[in-house]
């Protein structure tokens, strides 16, 4: 494998090159290159033709007049001050610890200088083309040209191919030319060929397999059958598919992953805004019917991205990423971020959309392809945007696939059948999101070879060493067998190779999501219900009472606080203080190895901890407590993200007790004051000897404690909130039994 240089500039999220090297990066302290005269050009090697698909077809030159739709994309003008910042926003020592950054600053802050922007602007207008006006994160300068002109101007032919199954594409005969004032500055040109588009990770059961699978109703002492008191209810109607078709309803899932009692204490999502990638249209009736049988009002907002995708319903996959979301965290507003689906330009431009916005605290994307048949300028570009929206505290989440470890079966390419992992889901400060399926005795990996119906993605990177955030070697499972190294790669991560998926849930579509599609109720799976799934539990995390208290902002489920967490608290995690899982469900059993590839390497199993079938495990959004009962005291996932970004509360302390003595048959409520306690019901306890008792903290300075009876003598009340802090014993804290 080659190694580029642009990617190694990335440091710790560097690239492991497929396909040649890409253009040098200038030093950040250049200055722009003076206009010259020059007729010296300099080919863009990271737009080299790309491999045809199998059985594709040259049927000639594309048509002069055909009109494209180009973006030009910009390197970043200081990638080491931008790796320090997003390394430093998750770190408390760092002077950028929770320094996010609003809508409008990172171009100026990390973009290219306006003078390298309108060098390339003045080289594409010297060959012939008209640029439009440069994003305002710095990074796109759109062109709409012919063909013809795009040809003259970047010295490239581009043939028209049919490819099997009848679609005809265009690709670029070889790799575009750049004037050597501004090739410096430029990534690459995007939408010089349209063979590989991208696709949706949706899984529909095939009806001809299907079989009824009764047993799914519970695991690990978790009910998915019957859901919850609390929080949006489903309709009979969806309630009769779910049951017919094997799939859940929304509060059943919501059940399932402990999100309930969130909505227990008032979190159903408001103030949160979600941003749905989407590259297919879908039927409002639809969206406004599924909202009809939970009886909730989201917000529901299209935003049409170079024109949008068409008209119509789709094929589900929007129905699916909507209605998911607004089913689980209803109080959130979703943004509908619709963009065609020809060339790369088009997946760039929807993501540059959603991001240089910075309205949407969580994004969510069903859509991608496998990295080996991906642009390197594309996934160079979209890495950028995606450390964009790390910077602003956005959360993204991404479908790892539907076929296992072979990522690019659906594809077409030469080597469909070979291991390989998805992008953007293996993008670092994208989390993949792979899939399980929901049994009666245990969560397992999602893998339905022996039907066809598909498996959840995952696997090694051939782009992306491991991300500094990822590399915690105390995670069981993170470092194994089925590891790899390249020598490019930095030493801080000791040459790994990045690995995804990050986390996972059901994506089985026996067993799948119930949603409303074409005016009718119908069941469906894949990673593509998984990772809005992953979007609803962030938005609720958001909005928890948790974040607010401990001041963390927008925590979501980031990448940098998720592995750091882990990495300290493993075991606690995966075996928590009463002795149940907390904060992720850990999937043990199966693989993705999906055969119908072609492939039987057995790649990858799961194992205790991280893995490449299932990642870190399935949301326990709650903490359960002794005997599977959900608790606030026992940290979840939403209270372990809080406490990961949390600016106060970090620290408890007993300042005071009154009164400070009762009888030994105990009953008396005594008031403790203090600093740290968290104003949740049930996520403070009171440490008294050997008991832990409830302890009502009405604020963040004043519990209630009502003693236990205990034996005549002194105590210390020691209060302990979301069993992470636990008060020092001072004299302030002493109380006395009595006679």
């Amino acid at each position: 494998m080659n190694i580029s240089r642009r990617f190694l500039a990335l440091g710790a999220a560097s690239v492991v090159g497929l396909s040649g090297a890409v253009a040098s990066a200038v030093p950040s302290s250049a200055q722009p290159l003076k206009t010259s005269k020059s007729t010296a050009a300099i080919r863009l090697t990271a737009d080299a033709p790309a491999r045809l698909p199998h059985g594709a077809v040259r049927l000639g030159p594309l048509a002069a007049a055909s009109k494209l739709h180009l973006d030009v994309v910009l390197k970043v003008g200081d990638q080491a001050a931008l790796n320090a910042f997003l390394a430093g926003l998750s770190n408390r020592q760092s002077p950028f610890f929770h320094h996010f950054l609003r809508p409008g600053q990172f171009g100026p802050r990390f973009g290219p200088t306006l003078a390298s922007v309108a060098a390339v602007r003045a080289a594409l207008r010297q060959a012939g083309l008209r640029p439009g006006a440069v994003s305002s994160n710095r990074l796109s300068i759109p062109v709409s040209t012919t063909a013809a002109a795009a040809e003259h101007a970047f010295g490239i032919s581009l043939s028209r191919y049919r490819l099997a199954g009848g679609r005809v594409a265009y690709a670029n005969s070889a790799a575009p030319k750049f004037s050597a004032a501004a090739a410096p500055y430029v990534s690459g040109v995007l939408g010089l060929n349209t063979l590989y588009p991208d696709h949706s990770m949706l899984a529909k059961p095939k009806p001809a397999l299907k079989a009824k699978i009764a047993q799914r109703g519970m695991t690990a002492g978790r009910p998915l059958s019957q859901p919850d008191v609390v929080g949006p209810k489903a309709c009979a109607a969806a309630k009769t598919a779910g049951v017919n078709d094997d799939g859940f309803t929304a509060n059943q899932f919501a059940s399932y992953y402990l999100m309930a009692p969130l909505y227990g204490l008032g979190d159903l999502g408001s103030g949160v805004r979600v941003a749905v990638y989407e590259q297919e249209p879908n039927l409002t009736t639809d969206i406004n019917q599924y909202k009809t049988c939970y009886k909730v009002t989201t917000s529901v907002t299209y935003k049409k991205v170079d024109g949008g995708s068409g008209t119509g319903a789709g094929e589900g996959e929007a129905a699916l990423d909507i209605e998911d979301v607004l089913g689980l965290a209803p109080d959130v507003a979703i943004d509908v971020y619709q963009g065609k689906n020809a060339s790369d330009a088009d997946s760039f431009d929807i993501y540059n959309a959603i991001i240089t916005a910075d309205q949407d605290q969580v994004i969510t994307t069903s859509w991608g392809s496998c990295e080996a048949y991906s642009d390197q300028t594309l996934v160079s570009e979209e890495q950028t945007v995606f450390e964009q929206a790390n910077t602003q505290g956005e959360t993204v989440f991404a479908a790892a696939g539907d076929t296992g470890s072979t990522g690019c079966l659906r594809s077409g390419g030469p080597d469909a059948g070979a291991v390989s992992a998805g992008n953007p889901a293996a993008q670092p400060f994208v989390e993949g999101v792979g899939g399980t399926t929901i049994g009666a005795s245990a969560e397992t990996v999602w893998n339905e070879s022996s039907s066809g119906n598909g498996a959840g993605g995952g696997g090694l990177s051939g782009y992306w060493c491991m991300p500094t955030y990822q590399y915690q070697t105390a995670i069981p499972g993170l470092i194994g067998s089925d590891s790899a190294t390249n020598s490019a790669c930095p030493t801080s991560v000791t040459r790994h190779i990045r690995q995804e998926p990050d986390v996972s849930a059901d994506a089985d579509p026996f067993g799948g999501y119930v949603v409303r599609y074409k005016g009718g109720w119908t069941v469906i799976g894949g990673t593509s219900a998984a990772a809005p799934l992953w979007a609803a539990v962030a938005a609720l995390i958001d909005a928890s009472p948790f974040c607010a208290a401990y001041g963390s902002g927008d925590a979501g489920v980031l990448p940098q606080g998720m592995y750091g967490q882990t990495g300290v608290d493993h075991a606690y995690i995966y075996s928590g203080g009463a002795d149940e899982p907390e904060v992720f469900g850990d999937i043990t059993l199966g693989n993705n190895d999906y055969t119908p590839s072609g492939y039987f390497g057995g790649l990858f199993p799961a194992t205790a901890g991280y893995d490449m079938a299932s990642g870190l495990g399935v949301p326990l959004v709650t903490g359960i407590g002794a005997g599977g009962t959900s608790s606030e005291f026992f940290p979840g996932l939403a209270a372990m993200m809080c406490q990961a970004y949390a600016t106060k509360l970090t620290r408890t302390k007993v300042t005071a007790i009154s009164p400070k003595s009762g009888t030994k048959a105990g009953g008396t409520t005594v008031t403790v004051t203090g600093t740290g306690f968290m104003p949740i019901a049930g996520a403070d306890m009171a440490v008294i000897g050997t008991k832990d008792v409830p302890a009502n903290c009405t604020s963040t300075t004043k519990c209630t404690v009502v003693m236990p009876a205990h034996a005549i003598g002194t105590v210390d009340i020691r209060i302990s909130a979301e069993d992470v802090t636990l008060s020092a014993i001072t004299t302030a804290d002493q109380y006395t039994y009595t006679a």
